[in-house]
């Protein structure tokens, strides 16, 4: 339980801390970013959606639609011009959207006419694009202002929603922000294998066994015999085979039932009677094995014993 909640604090801390500090690199939003956000928005707008919002714009200059006869909406069915007017002065408004974004001049030909035909002595021509040059030659010629996607957005920005806007477009953004979580998730699970319990000491009482094997007096190891010990190898599969060929070899010894391997450094070794105490023949084949030497020895007595479990070491390090 320690080591689980050890790897949840790591998780949360290190997943917060990330995200916190990964948010604070990304780059804050630009006023180019807004405007090309902006210009993109007005870009995806139909016709009529786009000039219901200029008028929304003329409004607050307290302009005022004059319909048609018959006319219930203050946007033309038909996509024409729509007249307004301010303290007695009638404006003639177009919005127009033109071929890939870019107004020319055909659009713009006979808007003063027109304006003069209907009483107004001013005409606004506004697209969410821009004009080309023959265009602006054109209305300047014949006063016609025009305000293009640039000029009109700084003042659409105040009457469109911020959530309706794209995201703008970065090139490569900073991190993906699940990055700081899967680094959390990773130390996390390192943090909780460090903490876990480890595998029990070669002298730890295995569970189960009477408590007088705790206080049991541990006799002095005798003394090591036989030839010297033979160098380690260096080869994990050659030390491999000396620790098998060492245990293979205990098993065969008078009173041992089997003898194998429950740790990198203790021989466990079944005993076939209470009595048994190999020891004398074990450590001579222990120490044949430089590595083997000092490693603890479990002598376990049989299931139906009532003796405890003893621990010796045929060589000290």
């Amino acid at each position: 339980m320690p080591a689980l909640l050890i790897a949840l604090a790591v998780f949360l801390l290190v997943g917060f801390g990330g995200h916190v500090w990964l948010r604070r690199r990304t780059p804050a939003a630009t006023p180019d970013d807004d405007r090309q956000a902006g210009l993109a928005y007005l870009a995806s707008l139909r016709w009529r959606e786009f000039t219901r919002l200029v008028l929304a714009l003329m409004r607050t200059r307290h302009y005022r639609v004059l319909r048609s006869d018959g006319q219930a909406d203050d946007v033309p069915a038909d996509g024409g011009d729509i007249l307004l007017e301010r303290e007695g002065q009638r404006t003639l408004l177009a919005c127009k959207y033109g071929t890939g974004a870019v107004v020319g001049s055909q659009p713009l030909m006979g808007l003063a006419k027109a304006a003069e035909l209907r009483g107004a002595t001013h005409v606004i021509v506004v697209s969410p694009g821009r004009f080309d040059d023959e265009a602006r030659r054109l209305g300047e010629r014949q006063g016609i202002e025009l305000i293009d996607g640039e000029a009109l957005w700084p003042q659409l920005r105040p009457l469109v929603d911020a959530s309706a806007l794209p995201l703008p477009k970065r090139a490569t953004p900073p991190l993906h922000q699940a990055a700081p979580w899967l680094v959390a998730l990773a130390l996390a699970a390192v943090a909780g294998w460090l903490a876990a319990p480890g595998e029990p000491a070669a002298d730890t009482v295995p569970t189960g066994a009477p408590a007088s094997i705790a206080s049991a007096p541990r006799p002095a190891a005798p003394a090591a015999t036989g030839p010297a010990s033979s160098p380690a190898p260096s080869d994990p599969v050659e030390l491999e085979r000396r620790r098998k060929e060492a245990a293979d070899a205990i098993s065969t010894l008078p009173g041992v039932a089997r003898a194998l391997w429950s740790t990198q450094s203790t021989l466990l070794v079944y005993l076939a009677s209470e009595d048994a105490d190999p020891l004398p023949q074990l450590c001579p084949l222990l120490v044949r094995y430089e590595e083997l030497a000092p490693s603890r020895v479990q002598l376990q007595p049989p299931p139906d014993s009532h003796r405890p479990v003893r621990f010796r070491q045929c060589r000290t390090f």
